[in-house]
C-alpha cells in the first residue's frame, strides 16, 4: 500500500471525503504551517502538504467542470 491511498484511508476512517487525503484535509483545515505538515515536509517531501491540497483543489475543479 502506497502512502496515498494510506493517507486517504486515513482520512476515511477519521471522517473525511473519500477523493481527499489526509494531509490535504490537515492542510486545509490548519494551514500548511501546521506542526503534521511541518512534519510531513521533513519525513516525506517538501511542501507535501500543500502539494496534496493544490492536486485535489485541482481534481475538485476538474469535476466542476465536467458536470
Amino acid at each position: 500500500m502506497n502512502f496515498y491511498r494510506l493517507s486517504s484511508l486515513l482520512n476515511r476512517v477519521c471522517g473525511g471525503r473519500a477523493d481527499q487525503t489526509l494531509c490535504a484535509r490537515i492542510a486545509e483545515r490548519f494551514g500548511t504551517q501546521c506542526l503534521f505538515c511541518r512534519v510531513a515536509h521533513r519525513l516525506i517531501e517538501p511542501n507535501h502538504c500543500m502539494i496534496e491540497l493544490v492536486n485535489w483543489r485541482r481534481r475538485i475543479a476538474r469535476k466542476g467542470d465536467q458536470a
